[in-house]
């Protein structure tokens, strides 16, 4: 799971981490992130809103085995799934395809996947080291047209000019806002990059049965607005937190 990080923290976390370019793609290393479109069949992810909220754990294939927390840390209020049964094999899935991308042998870590509700931010952070190659691919939403497109936002990398060998100039990262569409996926250096969302937008689910009382002809309403990612979590082979292979380091 990720954690939030003061500013200070994630100043020094980019700090450490500047500079190095560690794939053999060159628009990952230089940007810290990767847009791959249609980078999954989105029936393969598709799966109804959940009636319980908080965080589930899936313990086997059985995708009525599971523990449930009635609160989920990250996000309050939203639906987070971990090891569901049905994204078992897709884990392995894409993570091949991120190695042929990145040009990098990887190892899964984990995943899980959440609903979100409106007015539920993605505060910034960083991820931790079992997170060091990232991926967060959108499912589905029941968003309005004008509301569906909710960006992923990060920050690039800090770059360091030496001017004329002499003077050692900083430039500063740039936050980019990053709209996925069903099936696009966003691979990103999990670690070393700080990213977030804003505030889901939409009418919560109580004004939405308001709406549905007072307003004729607003009964096609859902009974509420909801957003669903997926996120799937590898390290490198040969990296230095190649330990947390299979999470083993959590």
């Amino acid at each position: 799971m990720a954690e939030a990080m003061t500013e200070t923290q994630l100043m020094f976390q980019e700090k450490q981490n500047t500079g190095s370019a560690w794939t053999k793609n060159k628009e990952f290393d230089k940007n810290g992130y990767l847009v791959v479109k249609d980078l999954w069949d989105v029936e393969e992810l598709y799966h109804p809103l959940p009636e319980l909220r908080g965080q589930l754990n899936y313990y086997d294939k059985d995708p009525t085995h599971f523990h449930h927390a009635p609160v989920e840390n990250q996000v309050n209020g939203s639906v987070a799934r971990y090891w569901h049964p049905q994204y078992r094999t897709i884990h392995s899935g894409v993570r091949k395809k991120l190695e042929k991308v990145l040009g990098r042998k990887l190892y899964n870590t984990y995943y899980y996947d959440r609903y979100y509700f409106p007015g539920q931010p993605l505060l910034k952070h960083a991820d931790r080291d079992a997170c060091e190659i990232s991926v967060s691919i959108h499912i589905s939403t029941n968003l309005p047209d004008d509301l569906k497109d909710w960006p992923f936002k990060i920050k690039t990398p800090d770059t360091y000019t030496d001017k004329k060998k002499k003077d050692t100039i900083l430039v500063p990262g740039e936050e980019r806002s990053l709209v996925l569409n069903p099936g696009d996926g966003i691979i990103y250096s999990g670690c070393d990059r700080p990213h977030w969302r804003d505030p889901m937008p939409g009418d919560t689910k109580e004004t939405l049965a308001k709406k549905k009382k007072r307003i004729f002809g607003k009964k096609d309403l859902p009974e509420e607005y909801y957003y669903h990612q997926i996120f799937f979590h590898y390290v490198l082979q040969d990296g230095i937190r190649a330990h947390c292979a299979w999470d083993r380091g959590r």
